[in-house]
């Protein structure tokens, strides 16, 4: 739709919210040089803001936010003096926050939310002291440390969220006495909270989520009547601020080191990776009515989710599952948010009853399955857009994007539910693999600063789930009953026949053991050695794997490497799988297919070739890792047929994504090591063009094979 022009506004004040406009910035905008007011909030435009914007020097308010505006912000924007209101948010910008902001001095309110705008925060935003409201999240790239705000005495809403700030939290926050919204949610913060706290008003919400803040929480906090997260922090118990319970005042869900996991007088729900507490009683699906009361479903159970608040919370459900919930809608002047919802229309698809509601979070939202056999699980997660519409009326403007991840990997970015089922109030499914390790499940909805936040009013942007399904992709343990008692006759007629049949049963069965062993040696060793990695990753038939590949058909290979021909693959849920087949020729393979197992499953990152299981039927070893639709960086490089062009960002985004995978191999896993092999060939690339190392756990070991696996891999630390 091309833009128009509201030809019956006062020429000092021009709104072209919410009209499906697309183009370039409107240029006939430029020249109206009375302009005092401009939003062109919720569009479509595209392209660079134009250096022409500086001839609107008289602008007071200006509001670009949720378009698809690209490039730098232009400089010309320092021009704007007179500017009170800057809201910039939801675009596609690139480069640094600009430091000319700080010539903005008349600013009182500043909001650049999930612009994919680079960090550090400009230091010279201390000079902002009119500020009233700064909102500054998801900052790409670059870390910060803290802005000095001391001057800024009206602050009234301060958001530094996601935005790599590491260092203390100054003491003066605590004393800006007209502070009523306070959020510094998943930052790097360190260091202790202050014990004082000397605000003589009140503020009524604090979010310190998701940072590695340490020592006791400050009495003040727990005691305070704000709405209160701590959640996903390093704090410690003390005598002082020592929480007694998980769902008190504050959430405080794995807001302990993880130094406290060892203590028997501290709840799971405070430690990390929210341990469970059964005493061994696993479960291994999960089925969730986000927001709805419980319901059947082709037989499956549904379990209900009605719990009404959110905005700092932690519910743990009787049947080891639970949810986190941070984050209040700001600007809707509504004390009492709305966390769950219901459809504004009638639905008519299937299994209506798992969307007709559905969960809402302004910020973060994040289900536990807890107590889960260990082991590789299929990810089902419903959506339905229930809020927004179809038709020609205001609710049908609204956009709603959000990030999705599943044990900490992102597995889901700017996720648009109307755009990926094909119009609101339709359902679509996202299926994915996932590993649990330590018997919990995370799986988290975070909005990222995108989308709409007013259309059709306040209160409506942010994560909406309608239902989780998790189910096993291993055979789940059977457990093992105690024998039953019985009469004297029976027991003695029962060891008669024992003692007399017992002789002749132990030797046709070791007859038959012992032909069966020595068919199956080669698999029992590989095994065997996949136990004692005590790993229950995905297990693959290989029937699957045939199916998957077409009985492996030479137009499906999609590489040779040093240990065997990689397949690309689909699964009958319609994943893409790329099939790593270890060559038989190599004297190692048992050996070196069990070393890349345990290394891979032990290493998981966001750049890093993902492993979803494996097949040890009959005398094949093979490997299924997630499809990397852009193959190798090499042949995107070198190969003439499948160059591609690569622009400088994305290269480097490239290198980036190699630095963050070589850093996580060199110091930051758990089990480090030295690839020794990097390589254009072993840097993958995915549908975005994001790297992910192939090849890190494929070192080969002594010939004699005597030395134990986990302390001969190749470049181990």
């Amino acid at each position: 739709m091309q833009h128009v022009i509201h030809l019956f506004m006062p020429k000092s004040c021009r709104s072209l919210m919410g009209n499906r406009l697309s183009g370039p910035f409107p240029m006939a905008l430029t020249r109206i040089t009375t302009l005092t007011n401009l939003s062109i909030e919720a569009n479509e435009f595209r392209g660079q803001i134009p250096v022409e914007i500086g001839h609107l020097m008289q602008l007071e308010k200006l509001i670009i936010s949720t378009n698809e505006f690209t490039g730098p912000l232009p400089a010309a924007l320092s021009l704007l003096t007179n500017l009170t209101d800057l809201r910039i948010s939801g675009n596609n910008l690139s480069g640094r926050v600009p430091d000319f902001l700080a010539k903005l001095t008349k600013l009182g309110k500043l909001q650049i939310e999930g612009s994919l705008l680079e960090g550090p925060i400009p230091l010279g935003l201390s000079k902002l002291t009119n500020l009233s409201d700064l909102r500054i999240s998801d900052l790409r790239d670059s870390g910060s440390v803290f802005p000095d705000l001391r001057g800024m005495q009206s602050m009234k809403a301060l958001v530094l969220r996601n935005c790599s700030i590491s260092g203390g939290i100054p003491s003066y926050i605590w004393s800006m006495e007209n502070l009523t919204h306070l959020d510094l949610s998943f930052n790097e913060l360190t260091g202790k909270v202050t014990d004082s706290f000397t605000n003589r008003g009140t503020v009524d919400y604090i979010y310190l989520t998701g940072n590695s803040l340490t020592g006791n929480i400050p009495d003040w906090l727990l005691r305070s009547n704000s709405i209160v997260d701590l959640s996903f922090n390093n704090f410690t118990i003390g005598s002082s601020g020592r929480p007694t319970q998980c769902q008190g005042s504050a959430n405080l869900v794995e807001s302990y080191s993880p130094e406290m996991n060892s203590l028997n007088n501290v709840q799971p729900c405070l430690k990390k990776n929210f341990p469970c507490a059964s005493n061994g009683q696993y479960r291994s699906s999960l089925h969730i009515n986000c927001g709805d009361k419980e319901a059947i479903v082709n037989g499956v159970k549904y379990e209900g989710d009605t719990t009404p608040k959110g905005a700092s919370m932690l519910y743990v459900s009787p049947d080891n599952w639970a949810f986190s919930s941070t984050g209040n809608f700001m600007d809707d002047n509504i004390n009492d948010d709305n966390y769950i919802v219901s459809s504004t229309s009638k639905l008519t698809m299937p299994n209506s009853k798992l969307y007709a509601r559905a969960r809402l979070s302004p910020l973060s939202l994040t289900y536990y399955g807890l107590c889960m056999h260990n082991g590789s699980y299929t990810v089902k997660l419903h959506f339905a857009e229930i809020i927004f519409t179809n038709d020609s009326t205001y609710y049908s403007l609204g956009k709603r994007k959000f990030n999705v991840f599943i044990q900490g990997r992102m597995v889901l970015e700017d996720f648009d539910i109307e755009k990926s089922a094909g119009g609101a109030g339709k359902l679509v499914i996202k299926t994915f693999i996932t590993y649990v390790t330590n018997h919990t499940l995370e799986i988290q909805f975070y909005w990222a600063g995108r989308g709409t936040t007013g259309i059709p009013k306040r209160g409506f942007y942010g994560p909406l789930i309608s239902a989780i399904s998790v189910t096993p992709n291993f055979q789940i343990p059977l457990a093992v009953e105690p024998p039953r008692s019985g009469s004297g006759t029976n027991t003695s007629r029962t060891s008669k026949a024992l003692l007399i049949g017992a002789p002749i049963i132990a030797i046709f069965t070791a007859l038959v053991v012992g032909i069966y062993w020595i068919k199956r040696r080669r698999k029992n060793l590989v095994n065997q050695d996949l136990r004692a990695l005590d790993l229950q990753i995905g297990s693959f038939t290989l029937r699957q794997i045939k199916a998957a590949t077409r009985n492996f058909d030479p137009a499906n290979k999609i590489g040779e490497g040093g240990f065997g021909s990689v397949y690309k693959g689909s699964l009958s849920d319609g994943t893409i799988i790329a099939v790593k087949q270890l060559s038989s020729k190599s004297k190692q393979g048992n050996r070196e297919f069990v070393n890349e197992i345990g290394m891979i499953s032990a290493l998981q990152h966001p750049n890093l070739v993902r492993l979803y299981g494996c097949c040890t039927e009959g005398n094949q070893l093979l490997l299924v890792y997630e499809y990397m639709e852009n193959n190798c960086l090499a042949r995107a490089l070198f190969v003439e047929e499948y160059r591609l062009a690569l622009d400088w960002p994305t290269r480097r985004k490239i290198c980036l994504g190699i630095a963050r995978g070589l850093a996580y191999l060199h110091e930051e896993s758990a089990i480090r090591i030295v690839h020794r092999d990097i390589k254009a060939s072993n840097i993958l690339l995915d549908k975005d063009l994001d790297a992910k190392i192939s090849d890190f756990g494929l070192a080969k070991l002594n010939e004699d094979g005597h030395t134990h696996i986990s302390t001969k891999v190749a470049g181990t630390m």
